[in-house]
């Protein structure tokens, strides 16, 4: 370094300086220095900008997303009764909504002329693997009566958006940004983004209360209105300097600010490599000649002048500095400077003193850095020496520990003759006291130190943690993670050790699985469907007494095992009791949430004394009171053969789904007033190879426990889909009614589906009636609501099935675009018996067609009903009178010959 002339330094320093910051390595810095001056020189300035934010209370006060354009109509409106100069609207125009929503908008736009308005521009990729750009703008319907004002925003190297462009070019199009039409600046031209500037300087309105005329027009006369998304919750949110993030409509007032004031000037590249070779040229001078205190002072002193040069260039001259090359240089001259000050003899008195720190900073690393606890004693037991950890868990000083006999606080060491050489090399586990009287589990070794001295080293180590950790284990291994409860393994341990004994007491197994929870889970999602098993495990363990012991041993499955049982009316009790503490709703994430219990229950030595045995049984008898609804019953032999059935008819349904061995029937609608069948209603059938025809209520209620409706619910739409564009192709025009699961109205994923079968078959929409129960309103109903919207939004009709048998309230119907209501058929097929029935008919049609609704009654059976419902004024019948369900080819000869018929009917 002493070799080297200070004009070669000098020179060197300014030549990596410039590489560093021509390479963007000091970016970085200067963006942080940037950061701070923008907020030391934070300031209002004068704007007539006014931004109108589509902010939370807007949101809320329209209760919807994305807003039908409408709403922008009438904002137009209200912002040209108040004259504002110019209105810059950051909100997505570039695709079609509701026809007479966009034609508002258009007119909206024409009224506001000659008032300039600007809407949003951006662009694009095409895709993830065509990188070329794709122009989004708003529909030519609305740019004819409005201006392109790009809203594109770079993102700088660390993320956060520090400029805006002028205009952008794509291809052959120039896409200026909103403030390029009110300032001069040339095209293309990156305008730095004043950050100092206090977002103060811009007045803000709601947009709601602009929408609900609460602004005064005069706070709005004369202004440019920016008009865009502040709410968190759209996620129109960038990340910029200073303020952390801003709403994208606030950064392009910022921009726009930025702009109409000039941007910062800055001096040229020569220019600037020049001043700093002139600042390195200064201190060299400064500090060659002086030592390292006075340059370290000299150094001090430059970096406060350059702070303080580039906070008055910018507040007073609108001129910005980079300080961090000039910074860089005047500490590299005073680590050269100091570097050359120092002789060869100091260097190596530096080298040494380094090893010297070393060498002992390794020797007192062996026993004050170790956790463990490190203690030096004699042959009789006393202590030599300790390290600090040892004294820290004894709770004794160091100089107290000196000379005395370790046994004072490990309780029986060295008790045998031979001291403590006869447990060198042995580990032992004792408990040692602490000067407050605490005992600590430890794990005690020894160790003969090679001297001449008969010295030895204990090394102690504290295994409470370790206790603890497998206490901890131990735990987890025998109790569910979630509830707490103990789990399968605590059961059958539990269970081995009761019917173990020989003459063991009666005992009690009861099974319970939660109804409805996998609803939950599919729905509201795993972490609340989590929330409901703990509530649950809580209200359940509420209800026992004395010895009985509830564990959870998977799922949503619990078991509750009692011994001693003698009576019947102490399990009944019970049963009761765990079935009302789920009577009422569990909230979980704001949600009241209703779930059931269904209890299986199995005696020993009644039924078995073997515990997996019993465990089978109990859930034999649950799944019995599953399928009769009942709260409890108990184990009979007469229901396993069934239960077995069950479970091997899930694999066979999941093989009949993928192979092909199921079938659709289709019942048709005859039209009550004009005699003619117009719709039809599929219906799955299966025919077992062993059991022949399965009833639909079993197979169907077995997918929808299961994850098998869907494969199920996409097939029927599949093959009814077919049918319907076979009948097309023959001219046999009708609408097919398919039933929708309850678990299928909550996937969102379910009219994407719908709507590319629909393209695959050809098929026409408004032939499709989708039939949803009203309990498949009852889990989720705002989740229900929008996915039944987006399959109206398809074009297909909607249809409630079974109507009057559910417990959700008439604002459904309200609420919904539905085509009809279907009634069920437990109110018509003894229409004729029951005066109750014939005033629920009646007063049903009255409701539906004042809502504008047809109504199908199902189970007409008899000519009576029919006619009945015909001058009630019911809309279709279905039912055996008319036909039972038929192949896809029997239907539509059938069809055909009962509408040929039609003026041979009407002449009789």
């Amino acid at each position: 370094m002493r070799r080297l002339t200070w004009p070669a330094i000098a020179l060197a320093i300014v030549g990596g300086t410039l590489l560093l910051q021509r390479g963007g390595h000091l970016a970085r810095l200067e963006n942080a220095v940037s950061e701070t001056r923008a907020t030391l020189l934070r300031h209002k300035v004068d704007s007539d900008i006014v931004i109108v934010g589509i902010d939370a209370q807007s949101l809320k006060a329209l209760n919807e997303w994305p807003w039908p354009r409408r709403h922008h109509a009438r904002l137009l409106q209200m912002l040209r009764a108040a004259e504002p100069k110019s209105v810059f609207v950051d909100v997505d125009f570039s695709s079609r909504s509701d026809e007479e929503d966009d034609a508002l908008l258009e007119h909206a736009l024409a009224e506001i002329e000659p008032t300039p308005v600007f809407l949003a521009t951006h662009f694009q990729p095409l895709s993830g693997a065509d990188q070329s750009l794709t122009v989004t703008e708003p529909l030519p319907r609305f740019a004819a009566h409005a201006r392109s004002a790009s809203v594109v925003l770079e993102p700088d190297v660390d993320g956060l958006v520090r400029a805006m462009r002028t205009t952008w070019r794509i291809d052959e199009r120039e896409l200026p940004s909103v403030f390029a039409y009110s300032s001069s600046l040339p095209p293309d031209t990156l305008v730095p983004i004043d950050y100092s500037i206090d977002p103060a300087s811009f007045a803000y309105v709601s947009y709601v209360d602009v929408l609900g005329g609460h602004i005064e027009p005069g706070a709005l006369r004369g202004k440019s209105v920016y008009v865009g998304p502040t709410a968190n919750e759209l996620r129109d949110v960038l990340p910029v300097p200073v303020y952390r993030a801003l709403p994208g409509v606030v950064v392009q007032a910022f921009a726009t600010a930025s702009a109409r004031a000039g941007p910062l000037r800055e001096p040229g590249s020569w220019l600037s490599a020049a001043a700093l070779a002139g600042w390195a040229a200064l201190c060299a001078a400064v500090l060659a000649r002086r030592g390292w205190r006075v340059g370290l002072l000299f150094t001090a002193g430059a970096l406060v002048a350059l702070a303080a040069a580039t906070l008055l260039l910018d507040a007073f001259g609108h001129f910005t500095l980079e300080i961090v090359p000039y910074t860089v240089v005047v500490g590299a001259t005073f680590i050269a400077a100091t570097v050359r000050s120092l002789d060869r003899e100091t260097w190596r008195a530096l080298a040494y003193a380094l090893r010297l720190k070393r060498r002992d900073a390794l020797l007192t690393s062996v026993v004050e850095s170790s956790s463990d606890c490190i203690v030096c004693i004699q042959r009789d037991g006393v202590i030599r020496s300790a390290n600090s950890a040892t004294s820290r868990l004894l709770g004794c000083p160091s100089g107290a520990l000196h000379g005395s006999p370790l046994c004072e606080y490990i309780a029986g060491f060295g008790d045998n003759d031979a001291g403590p050489e006869g447990l060198a090399g042995s580990i032992l586990e004792r408990t040692a006291r602490t000067a407050d009287g605490r005992k600590i589990p430890i794990e005690v070794s020894v160790s003969k130190v090679a001297s001449e001295d008969e010295l030895f080293v204990v090394v102690i180590r504290d295994v409470t943690e370790r206790q603890a950790q497998r206490r901890a284990l131990e735990h987890q291994a025998t109790h569910d993670p979630l509830t707490g409860l103990p789990n399968r393994t605590a059961f059958m341990r539990h269970m081995g050790s009761l019917l173990a004994k020989e003459h063991g007491q009666r005992v009690a197994l009861l099974m319970l699985d939660l109804s409805r929870f996998k609803e939950v889970n599919d729905t509201l999602g795993h972490d609340v469907g989590d929330e409901v098993l703990r509530e649950v495990a809580r209200r359940f363990t509420s209800q026992l007494q004395g010895s009985a012991l509830i564990s959870r041993i998977g799922g949503d499955e619990f078991t509750v095992v009692l011994a001693d049982v003698e009576r019947r009316e102490v399990i009944e009790s019970l049963c009761a009791r765990l079935l009302d503490s789920l009577r009422s709703p569990i909230t979980a994430r704001g949600v009241a949430i209703e779930v059931g219990v269904n209890v299986g229950i199995a005696f020993s030595p009644d039924h078995s004394r073997d515990a997996k045995e019993l465990l089978r049984l109990a859930d034999v008898a649950m799944y019995v009171a599953k399928r009769k609804g009942s709260a409890f019953e108990i184990y009979d032999r007469d229901d396993d053969k069934h239960t077995v059935r069950r479970l091997g008819m899930l694999s066979e349904l999941r093989t009949a789904i993928e192979q092909g061995g199921m079938s659709l029937h289709y019942q048709p609608q005859v039209n009550l007033k004009t005699g003619k069948t117009e719709s039809v209603e599929a219906l799955v059938r299966w025919r077992h190879d062993m059991h022949g025809n399965v009833d639909p209520g079993e197979f169907v209620a077995l997918a929808e426990a299961t994850d098998l409706i869907r494969p199920l619910t996409d097939w029927t739409l599949r093959q009814a889909l077919a049918d319907l564009a076979s009948w097309n192709k023959r001219q046999v025009e009708l609408r097919v009614g398919i039933n929708i699961s309850a678990r299928v109205i909550q996937d969102v994923d379910f009219p994407r589906r719908l709507e590319t079968l629909i393209r695959e078959t050809g098929t026409r929409p408004a032939q499709i009636e989708l039939e949803i129960t009203e309990s498949a309103m009852l889990v989720d109903p705002e989740r229900a609501r929008h996915i039944v919207r987006s399959l109206h939004s398809l074009g297909v009709l909607i249809a409630i099935d079974d109507y009057g048998t559910g417990f959700s309230s008439l604002g459904y119907l309200r609420d919904l675009r539905v085509h009809a209501l279907k009634l069920d058929k437990s109110f018509v097929v003894d229409l004729e018996a029951r005066a109750q029935n014939r005033v629920i008919v009646e007063s049903t049609v009255q409701m539906a067609h004042a809502l504008g609704l047809r109504v199908v009654a199902e189970g007409v059976e008899t000519e009576w009903a029919k006619r009945y419902l015909e001058s009630v004024g019911y809309d279709f019948g279905q039912g055996y009178w008319f036909a039972r369900a038929m192949s896809a080819a029997d239907c539509s000869a059938w069809v055909q010959r009962f509408n040929d018929a039609y003026p041979e009917r009407l002449a009789v």
